[in-house]
């Protein structure tokens, strides 16, 4: 997706760098298929090459075209944007054994918890061969980090998080978007992401149900963008809680679509739940919010207050009534209003694509000094 291969290409602008991008050339995601389009005037090669099992992160590999590069390119590094224990990095480690086993090799991993794998004993196997290869680890967090050395990963590491494009994610002017979409004159609370049950979502139908049984007169509405499986239950609930005339519904769009629906919502709320087997791993549109000026708010689960900082409001996971009010103090209060936007501009600088790729940069010269 264009807005989350800037960070290469900025590292690939560098004088005494050269790049090669090999990448699936489509990915499903989101209940979308994403077909990867090349971009115009880039300093890297960017090289699209089929795959099996498209969507499945750590099952997904390469099915032809990849090795020839391995063995003419010569890296002096590979950096592998994918979890240790999959496919792909099995793949990558063979190929790099083969063809260029000087070569310094980095993986980058989401891990939120410390969950045992799927699929039997493979992924085990095959994580503790990337190990002992790896001479970097990128792991998305502090906590990812710590859960990395759980799993036997005893070599140096350095968190890295998501980030954001800036040249894209930005404040804009949306009101024919807005006002189309029947929200003018409105408080537009939004949801951007997956409709599952772990997202919360029903936290923030409840905490909207509860805004309107306070003032009926209220301007509040509630623009959810995104699609999963759970999308009919949610509906159901605004339903009984009488309020599905205050909720326009929006299909996935485009990624690159995306800054203009956050750029109609007067506040972005990420409410997730942590559950058994998962937790927020960071909530990359909460920076994406605070690129647009829209002040954000998170529950406390995972990585959510530490992406917020002191930049946003969290509130406790599952908590609707704290929920709405934090909801409705953000309405009437300009003065915080105003200082949420500001905090967020300051605080996306630590996210964006060029301070990720700067201090990538000056990993990759460390480890070739070394």
């Amino acid at each position: 997706m264009k807005p989350y291969r800037r960070k290469f290409n900025l590292i690939a602008a560098k004088p005494d760098v050269t790049m090669r991008v090999l990448t699936p050339d489509r990915w499903y995601e989101s209940i979308q298929e994403i077909h990867f389009v090349p971009e115009a005037d880039i300093h890297c090669e960017e090289i699209p090459c089929p795959i099996r099992f498209s969507g499945y992160g750590s099952r997904f590999f390469y099915q032809r075209g990849i090795a020839q590069h391995f063995k003419d390119f010569q890296p002096d590094i590979i950096h592998l944007e994918e979890e240790a224990w999959s496919l792909n990095a099995l793949q990558t480690v063979r190929l790099k054994r083969k063809y260029c086993p000087n070569s310094c090799f980095i993986f980058r991993t989401s891990l939120s918890i410390p969950a045992k794998q799927r699929f039997g004993p493979l992924p085990v196997w095959i994580e503790r061969r990337v190990f002992r290869e790896t001479d970097m680890a990128f792991p998305l967090s502090e906590n990812a980090g710590e859960i990395l050395k759980q799993r036997g990963y005893d070599g140096a590491q350095i968190p890295f998080p998501n980030g954001v494009d800036v040249s894209l994610f930005q404040k804009h002017d949306m009101r024919e978007l807005k006002e189309s979409l029947g929200l003018k004159d409105s408080f537009v609370i939004g949801y951007l992401g997956r409709l599952l049950q772990m997202k919360g979502v029903d936290t923030l139908i409840d905490a909207v149900s509860m805004l309107t049984k306070m003032d009926p007169n209220c301007p509040f509405m509630l623009l959810i963008v995104g699609q999963g499986e759970d999308r009919d239950r949610f509906q159901e609930a605004a339903a009984a809680h009488q309020i599905s005339d205050r909720i326009v519904w929006i299909d996935v769009v485009p990624p690159e679509e995306v800054p203009n629906y956050i750029n109609c919502m007067d506040t972005l709320v990420l409410p997730s739940r942590t559950t058994a087997d998962w937790v927020e791993f960071f909530g990359r549109v909460l920076i994406e919010g605070m690129a647009c000026e829209v002040p954000v708010i998170g529950s406390n689960s995972g990585e959510i207050p530490h992406v917020i900082g002191d930049a946003g409001i969290v509130f406790p996971e599952g908590d609707a009534k704290t929920l709405a009010s934090k909801i409705d103090q953000l309405h009437n209060d300009q003065k915080l209003y105003h200082d949420l936007q500001r905090r967020g501009l300051q605080r996306v600088q630590d996210f964006t694509w060029e301070t990720i790729a700067e201090r990538t940069y000056r990993v990759y010269q460390h480890l070739l000094a070394e």
